[in-house]
């Protein structure tokens, strides 16, 4: 990424309530157009970042510039960076078309112009003639795509998303994510999406960022993240992994991704682990089967259920586990 096409810059930014470190050093660039979602576990410090970017919180220290400004002490009515809230936020009192005009009516747009750009975004959200509904009327997915027209009715240069995505049912939350990730393509603006879900954030983002403790702990391509996580944290964060202590190059550990495990009743050549089966979890169109070596680690394989059928599992059998070398990836830490 090159400076001409940074957006936004985090530059030692940290974050603290009296003795509470919410955020500790972040550095962190955004590009234009991009999609980056930020994750990690509850009380990361993932949602501060959010807060600072939209200015509802200023950093302790450090700067936070968009566009090449210092934004530190900018208020966030005056910054072009409207925010879908996991509650939505939306006005009951308002019907459908006064909630997507209320931020154009804020910043003083006339009603001749207002409306038809209301009007265009629910049609581009797939809601025209739904303009009269009261909100209570609507969906939780209808609901949704109300505060995205809503947000970007103002045609801004940035995104953010605060776990849009939580509180609808699963087969609306797959239907949203290509709602947002065909907006965002088309769009060409900028998202900055946080979640707690791997999901979401693997099927839609062209970076993660992953927190741990107030701090990054690893920024990458999905795919980079799921198969080279940088240290134990990641790699047990991301789950589906498989973590080998002292068995890399120096005693470092290493992480093998469950679906790269081969599960025999035989030892196989080259690496492999003695353990015993557990029980299993049915997920998606394959089989996560959990198993414990005789030390107590406890160890995963996806399988087919053709796989394991074949295999005859049942809880105490012993089976080997291997992989091949070039499967293994040697962790940082």
């Amino acid at each position: 990424m090159t400076k001409q096409e940074t957006l936004v810059t985090f530059q030692g930014v940290r974050k603290q309530y009296d003795d509470f470190v919410a955020v500790k050093t972040l550095d962190l660039e955004i590009g234009r157009g991009e999609f980056v979602a930020i994750m990690g576990p509850s009380g990361c410090g993932k949602t501060t970042t959010l807060r600072m970017l939209a200015g509802l919180e200023s950093p302790t220290e450090g700067t936070i510039t968009i566009g090449g400004k210092v934004m530190n002490d900018v208020p966030a009515h005056e910054r072009d960076t409207p925010l879908v809230w996991q509650s939505l936020a939306l006005f009951p009192f308002l019907n459908v078309q006064e909630n997507v005009e209320f931020g154009l009516k804020m910043r003083g747009v006339p009603d001749f112009e207002r409306q038809p750009r209301a009007l265009m975004w629910l049609e581009r959200m797939g809601l025209k003639g739904f303009e009269k509904r009261r909100i209570d009327q609507l969906s939780g997915g209808q609901r949704q795509r109300v505060a995205l027209a809503r947000s970007l009715v103002t045609e801004p240069e940035m995104l953010l998303l605060d776990e849009p995505l939580s509180a609808l049912d699963a087969h609306l939350v797959i239907r949203m994510q290509g709602v947002l990730t065909k907006l965002q393509k088309e769009l060409g603006i900028t998202f900055v999406y946080v979640t707690h879900s791997q999901s979401e954030a693997f099927a839609m983002a062209d970076r993660v960022v992953i927190m741990g403790q107030g701090e990054v702990a690893q920024i990458g391509a999905p795919r980079d993240i799921f198969r080279a996580p940088r240290n134990r944290f990641v790699a047990e964060f991301v789950g589906r992994n498989n973590i080998f202590t002292g068995l890399g190059r120096e005693g470092r550990d290493i992480v093998v991704a469950a679906d790269r495990i081969s599960v025999t009743r035989d030892k196989p050549e080259g690496p492999a682990i003695k353990a015993e089966f557990l029980s299993e979890e049915f997920v998606g169109t394959a089989i996560l089967c959990y198993f414990e070596t005789p030390e107590g680690e406890e160890l995963k394989a996806q399988v087919t259920e053709e796989q394991l059928e074949a295999l005859g599992a049942e809880p105490g059998m012993a089976f080997w586990l291997g992989w091949a070398p070039e499967a293994a990836h040697e962790m940082e830490g």
